[in-house]
């Protein structure tokens, strides 16, 4: 009997081809187990995630499909008045999450399982860390639609955890995504910060490094940001002017597991990878390998959640396994710099890992209790 898999395939106005690339991805995980047996049920989720609509996606999928499992990336804020219906059915929530926002300990359920790219934690590690590597006074700057979650908080936490000062923040891009941000640079750059931090991505990420290169500061104050700031598909554009940015990612691009997902995706469908379809591709493999721990052919239900728990899948980001408690992946911290390799291109190279403290846990834990959402009330399924 074939795995009925439900999947909430959202649309993108930034990344091309997200919702078909996210299917396969997932295939590609399947696929990659032995050929297991399965049926993809998929409710377009659209772009803007009304929790109305959402829920009748959901209940389409659980009572018309009677699907065993649901993959869908969600914004934090949904988990809570969607979690209900997981449970009542005990059917598992697999939810794919850039990691943006805390998980309140209200939001959490045996029912749902979150695959992450933990940016509140590389935020946190990226405080903490830059306070001892540059210098305990710090500025903040963001785009408008890159700094509105919870990570700038959870930067704050990480820099007063080594005794850092957070002197300024400023928001920039308020009105386009390429407006530009000099006066807001030369403003914080007034404070005379041991550096800075960036909270950028895409097309603003292109804006704020060009202006901050051209206004010479590169050379004067330290800068560091967020991953997306120096993601590969942006450094060909930046170029040199990227040099030397150091960032903390849980995904080490330079291992025989990242290639060979990279190159065996990018050759079937002539699209680059991105972190919605590394989730998507990980999701595939864990489902896949609970399925064979039950032992295929078996019934699932009731079944899947503590098969789930226990299975693990080394892939491109490492091992990557849901932590018994809180069904969260746990993921590593990968120091990176910016460097031109022998072709003349540039790309981030590994520097080394860092160990996550204990007082991490510990703030995390505090502000899993929190329950006052930081930034953004976000409607939107996929940041």
């Amino acid at each position: 009997m074939p795995i009925k898999i439900g999947v909430v395939a959202p649309n993108s106005n930034y990344i091309p081809f997200l919702a078909r690339d996210m299917l396969k991805a997932i295939e590609q995980g399947l696929l990659e187990n032995g050929g297991i047996e399965y049926e993809l049920c998929i409710e377009p989720g659209g772009y803007n995630a009304d929790k109305n609509v959402l829920t009748g996606k959901i209940q389409e999928l659980l009572v018309k499909h009677q699907v065993d499992v649901v993959v869908a990336p969600l914004n934090v804020g949904l988990f809570e008045p969607i979690k209900q219906f997981f449970s009542s059915n005990q059917v598992p929530l697999i939810v794919n999450s850039l990691g943006e926002d805390v998980v309140f300990h209200a939001s959490q359920d045996p029912y749902l399982f979150i695959n992450s790219f933990n940016l509140w934690q590389s935020s946190w590690m990226t405080g903490y860390w830059a306070a001892e590597e540059y210098g305990k006074k710090a500025c903040s700057i963001s785009a408008l639609h890159d700094g509105g979650y919870g990570i700038p908080f959870s930067f704050g936490l990480g820099l007063e955890a080594r005794e850092g000062k957070l002197l300024q923040a400023t928001v920039t891009h308020r009105e386009s995504r390429d407006e530009d941000p000099s006066e807001s640079i030369k403003m914080i750059a007034e404070s005379n910060p041991d550096f800075i931090m960036g909270f950028y991505s895409g097309k603003e990420s292109v804006s704020f490094l060009n202006a901050y290169h051209k206004l010479g500061y590169r050379d004067k104050v330290p800068l560091t940001g967020l991953p997306f700031m120096v993601d590969e598909s942006l450094l060909d554009e930046i170029g040199d002017k990227a040099l030397g940015i150091k960032s903390i990612y849980c995904w080490n691009q330079d291992t025989e597991e990242h290639k060979n997902f990279a190159n065996t995706f990018t050759n079937q469908t002539g699209h680059p990878i991105n972190c919605y379809l590394l989730m998507a591709y990980e999701t595939g493999h864990l489902i896949a390998r609970a399925v064979q721990q039950i032992g295929e052919g078996k019934p699932v239900q009731g079944h899947l959640p503590e098969a789930l728990k226990s299975v693990e899948f080394k892939g491109p980001r490492g091992m990557v396994k849901f932590d018994p408690e809180t069904r969260e992946v746990k993921t590593s911290n990968y120091l990176r710099e910016v460097v031109k390799g022998k072709d003349g291109r540039m790309y981030n190279k590994i520097v080394k890992e860092l160990e996550t403290p204990t007082l991490f846990y510990e703030q995390l834990t505090l502000a899993r209790k929190n329950m006052a959402k930081q930034g953004w009330l976000n409607p939107y399924l996929i940041a």
